[in-house]
């Protein structure tokens, strides 16, 4: 296909040259003119036919073919070839090189001129003439180059944005998966860990297990809305969920003060937005390996503002009795975090 766009111009232009030696209006020029003539249409239609790959060259070759047709034919050898590729040459080089060739093709029209006995205002007016025909095709080719090259750095733009779009995708789909993971595996830690203490405590304490299954159903309704809420997240990401968290968080922190440990918690009471979904569940981290690692041993939760900051602080006392460290039936015990529980500090953006 390329082939055919590159041979099309130069074989229409051969074909009409040669219907102009044959039928024109000029007569037909005999011997050697003819030979000139027929040779410099060969030369011109080869050299324009590499005006894509090197346009230069095909300059070259199309002023050589004018030097050759045009003294042996002088009233009907058109010339054409020049134009087209200097047209080529301002699309595909430089513009001092377009320049250089202008300077080039009006000094070989000159030159023509002035062996074909053209003086004085003859010779001015078709060097003019030429100069302006050379401009023109100059200038339109100029003006395709910048086309082409503004069409150039629009794609790029666009192969630019369509990358950041995939990054930023993946990126989502990352934060998505932890998100999942704090949602499902923090939550449900601290139902196995809530149901475990209730079993080796409910001795001593028989109201526990009560206080057990009731943590453990609100634990359950707080996953499945949090799951509900990503899974709108993933529908609608324009609408971000801003409800208040305090109310949770202080709700989070009694539930772990029903189990027998001292918590103690100072949360502002505005607090909303995807940095209190996240303070909200490190708290729950943080406490469930505290009961985990240190069973009975106060706690302390703090959420202060500084400098357009969240700052969380959540502190343990040392345990009361040694850890216990024997998981409960159907823990993976690799889930474990070894910083939370005691002196956990993990700031978060307002």
């Amino acid at each position: 296909m390329e082939t055919m766009r590159n041979w099309c111009l130069p074989l229409l232009l051969a074909a009409g040259q040669l219907a102009l030696l044959w039928s024109g209006p000029f007569g037909t020029p005999g011997g050697p003119a003819l030979l000139c003539v027929a040779a410099a249409v060969v030369l011109e239609t080869v050299g324009s036919s590499r005006r894509r790959t090197a346009p230069v060259r095909a300059l070259a070759c199309t002023l050589g073919a004018l030097a050759v047709g045009g003294p042996a034919w002088p009233d009907g050898y058109l010339g054409l070839g020049p134009l087209v590729a200097l047209y080529s040459v301002a699309v595909r080089c430089p513009v001092p090189v377009t320049l250089r060739a202008v300077a080039a093709a009006v000094g070989v029209e000159w030159v023509l001129a002035a062996v074909q006995e053209h003086r004085g205002p003859a010779l001015v007016a078709e060097t003019a003439l030429a100069l302006g025909g050379y401009l023109l095709c100059a200038g339109l080719g100029e003006a395709r180059a910048q086309w082409l090259a503004g069409r150039l750095t629009a794609a790029r733009r666009l192969a630019g944005a369509e990358h950041a779009r995939r990054l930023a995708a993946d990126q989502e789909r990352r934060r998505l998966a932890r998100e999942l993971h704090d949602v499902s595996a923090h939550h449900l830690t601290s139902v196995v860990v809530t149901v475990d203490a209730a079993r080796r405590l409910q001795d001593s304490r028989p109201d526990l297990p009560a206080e057990a299954l009731a943590f453990a159903e609100r634990t359950g309704a707080e996953t499945l809305t949090a799951l509900q809420r990503l899974v709108g997240l993933l529908r609608d990401t324009d609408s971000p969920d801003h409800r208040p968290m305090s109310g949770r968080i202080e709700e989070l922190v009694a539930g772990f003060g029903r189990l027998g440990r001292p918590v103690t918690a100072r949360v502002p009471g505005d607090l909303a937005g995807p940095s209190a979904e996240a303070i909200h569940g490190i708290v729950r981290e943080a406490l469930t390996n505290a009961l985990r690692h240190a069973p009975g041993a106060a706690a302390r939760v703090q959420v202060t503002r500084a400098a357009g900051l969240l700052r969380l602080t959540v502190e343990n006392a040392p345990p009361r009795t040694a850890p216990h460290r024997t998981a409960p039936a159907g823990w993976a015990g690799d889930a474990a975090w070894p910083e939370c529980g005691s002196g956990r500090r993990r700031p978060a953006a307002n």
